[in-house]
């Protein structure tokens, strides 16, 4: 199949060109909504006959470019959300896969899609319009609007022997992992582990607060003191509580991770 990737995290689009290439042809990538319209606009559609999304884009939900999608090309849904998102599209019978994507339910809802897409019959393509239609995922747009998912609002990190130290999240300035080790930064520069992956951590801090910058670092957006340019066109922040500590941001990310902080 021809497919399209809508993601703005180079590694997870890397990971998944990785697993396509060979049996599919991936005919782009696109980092934000305005490039997926961009695509679309310069008639590209042709080429596409399956869509591989991520939901959290830099310039919002990917729901909103996908509006202007032609409704015959089936999506799957590439996402970190918690079981919110997963029980709306359950409800709105669209595909999804939840990051960090497994090789095999990749393979699974590539297989769905496959048959229908390679068919003539017309049931078999009403079927796969069904799949993505502009109505669905207006549907699903409006859900998330109406719907409050709930971030993770505090951290509860054991402490010596006998107690429990509480972290809200306002007080954390980054959290990254070392040494196969996540750990967490407060605003006063303190650092405490967290048995958790940087993934699973990921998806429950709110989007519009926090961000994972690249492989090790997901930081707040308040606890960021500048940006300064580096080597082959890479982005360099600063961070207040850890002004030493060199978190370094892809070419490709760059004008994503401005976005989210200018907003």
């Amino acid at each position: 199949m021809k497919i399209l990737i809508i993601e703005d995290e180079q590694s997870s689009a890397d990971r998944l060109r990785r697993m396509l290439e060979g049996e599919h042809e991936i005919v782009g990538v696109c980092a934000s909504n305005a490039e997926v319209k961009t695509f679309f606009a310069e008639g590209a559609h042709h080429e596409v006959e399956l869509i591989l999304s991520d939901i959290q884009l830099g310039d919002g939900l990917s729901f909103e470019s996908l509006l202007t999608v032609p409704e015959t090309i089936p999506v799957i849904f590439t996402t970190a959300y918690d079981h919110y998102a997963v029980q709306a599209f359950r409800f709105n019978s669209i595909d999804y896969l939840l990051k960090p994507i497994d090789s095999e339910e990749l393979q699974a809802a590539l297989a769905k899609v496959k048959p229908i897409a390679n068919s003539t019959i017309p049931e078999q393509s009403s079927y796969t319009s069904s799949l993505s239609t502009t109505d669905t995922i207006a549907q699903l747009l409006e859900s998330f609007k109406n719907q409050t998912i709930r971030y993770r609002e505090r951290f509860l990190i054991p402490h010596r022997a006998d107690e429990f130290l509480i972290i809200p999240v306002c007080d954390v300035s980054h959290i990254t992992i070392r040494d196969g080790i996540v750990r967490l930064c407060t605003m006063e520069g303190k650092h405490y582990s967290l048995n958790m992956t940087l993934e699973e951590v990921e998806s429950q801090l709110n989007p519009q607060h926090f961000m994972r910058v690249n492989r090790q670092y997901i930081i707040s957006a308040t606890a960021v003191q500048k940006l300064s340019t580096y080597f082959l066109g890479k982005m360099r922040i600063h961070m207040t509580a850890a002004p030493d500590e060199e978190i370094i941001v892809s070419k490709d990310k760059v004008a994503t991770v401005k976005r989210w902080l200018d907003s």
